[in-house]
């Protein structure tokens, strides 16, 4: 059977449309292995005819890995590189030097001062005097190690400093990316043409998160609901209170009271969930239903890609300035919401003639897409994601701030984490009831998972 760490690394390794250079084919390698999953055999052949499919090729790369025959391979941190090369017996007089090349590169333009190579590292593969002493003739395999941290710039380009090894990010409408390629250059004699094969991978870091708290665990490991954030102060960190003020169906200016709540630790495994928390009060019953109904509720995950350029293009050393702006931020999936099971509507009472404050406790979750790219940071580029709380947009609601009105900011917005490994202990389970399962269409909305069921491993 195949384990669950690799069910969850290597499940899709697909690539958005701007990705071409993909492998010549894939084949699986027989006879299976119980332990382990199967490996899948990349290949990329150079012919010295391009126009001629048929002709016979006189370099082949083939590179393993455990990601699914059809996609890119993908190798995870800490993970060895391993493949080989095969030249024709035609050209094994031809042929005087050849080295296998690892490299990750940092793009945020066209400019040279764009771009930086964060990894490279190679191996010999022969040297024409050291060719005789092989005795595979035309067959050379190779393994590279992956290291974990890779030295990178850091504000200029001469003064670096360590990062760990970031992911594979390469997506049409982002000008920023990173991306890994396998090289393999091979020099021949001085009437020949050199040749080059190379091939696209995918590369995935472990980051897991601290465990939650004792008491989220439990619930975790019995399948039952989630305590609050009163009855687990340790399991939630809540933000500071919002006021949101509007006129309410025209007739009335009212007020109400925002405390939002996620789960703690702040950080979060793709194709799990987030556990939200919503306290909502207000002295006019009215807005409280009015708004505290799921319709008028709209919190969502949120990611911003940001990078710099150089301050003065023409020269390699210039400090990076924010002279190019973020790229749009993108909503990948919004909240659900439910009233929290045992939840009473509380009220507080005041002597006269102060009225009567009610309350409204929601529980609620977002549902992470498991093609999310985790949290990471390199050099001048990175990616973060924060939950935002968005201004209400509800028939019979007019808010007053014009801030609010106008859709400029969220209400509230709290920075998370996105990791790729699963914390220590029970994997978190979603919550949300049955008949939220049909949710609204919406373009970057996932559907919900199968209430209180357990979460399948993240791939990709």
């Amino acid at each position: 059977m195949e384990s669950s760490f690799d069910n969850f690394v290597y499940g899709n390794s697909s690539l958005p449309q701007s990705v071409t250079s993909l492998p010549a084919y894939t084949r699986r390698l027989s006879p299976p292995s119980r332990a382990h999953r199967q490996l899948t055999e990349h290949v990329v052949e150079l012919s010295s005819d391009n126009t001629n499919k048929r002709a016979k090729p006189w370099a082949t790369l083939r590179v393993y890995s455990k990601a699914p025959a059809g996609s890119l391979p993908t190798f995870v941190e800490g993970e060895t590189i391993t493949g080989s090369v095969t030249l024709n017996s035609d050209m094994s007089n031809s042929r005087h030097v050849s080295c296998v090349k690892v490299r990750g590169e940092l793009s945020s333009g066209v400019l040279e001062v764009d771009r930086i190579t964060f990894l490279e590292t190679s191996t010999t593969l022969w040297t024409k005097d050291a060719d005789a002493t092989r005795r595979n003739g035309t067959y050379w395999p190779f393994s590279i190690h992956l290291p974990g941290e890779i030295m990178a710039p850091s504000g200029t380009m001469d003064n670096v400093r360590a990062y760990p090894l970031p992911p594979t990010f390469m997506e049409r409408k982002t000008r920023a990316c990173i991306r890994y390629n396998l090289i393999v250059h091979i020099s021949r004699s001085k009437f020949r043409e050199d040749g080059n094969l190379q091939l696209t991978w995918i590369y995935t870091p472990t980051t897991k998160p601290e465990p939650p708290s004792p008491l989220r665990q439990l619930a975790y490991q019995e399948n039952s609901p989630l305590l609050g954030p009163q009855a687990d102060p340790r399991g939630w960190y809540t933000l500071p209170s919002a006021k949101v003020y509007g006129t309410l169906f025209k007739n009335r200016i009212v007020e109400v009271t925002l405390k939002l709540s996620l789960a703690q630790p702040l950080s979060y495994t793709r194709g799990t969930v987030i556990p939200l928390s919503l306290m909502l009060s207000s002295i006019d019953s009215q807005a409280l239903d009015l708004l505290s109904s799921r319709q008028a509720l709209t919190v969502r995950l949120r990611r911003k890609v940001s990078y710099k350029r150089a301050q003065n293009l023409a020269e390699i050393n210039a400090p990076w300035t924010s002279v190019i702006p973020t790229e749009p931020t993108v909503d990948f999936a919004d909240a659900v919401w439910w009233q929290r099971p045992g939840s009473l509507n509380l009220n507080e009472t005041g002597p006269l003639p102060v009225k009567t404050r009610l309350y409204r406790e929601l529980e609620g979750e977002i549902l992470l897409p498991k093609s999310l790219k985790p949290t990471f940071h390199i050099s001048h580029f990175g990616i973060e994601y924060s939950v935002v709380m968005l201004p209400f947009d509800t028939t019979g609601f007019v808010p007053s701030t014009p801030a609010q009105k106008f859709h400029n900011g969220p209400i509230l917005e709290q920075r998370v984490e996105i990791v790729t490994m699963f914390p220590k202990g029970p994997r978190p389970i979603s919550h949300s009831p049955p008949e939220y399962q049909a949710q609204i269409a919406h373009p970057n909305r996932t559907s919900l998972p199968p209430s209180r069921a357990s979460f399948s491993p993240s791939r990709g």
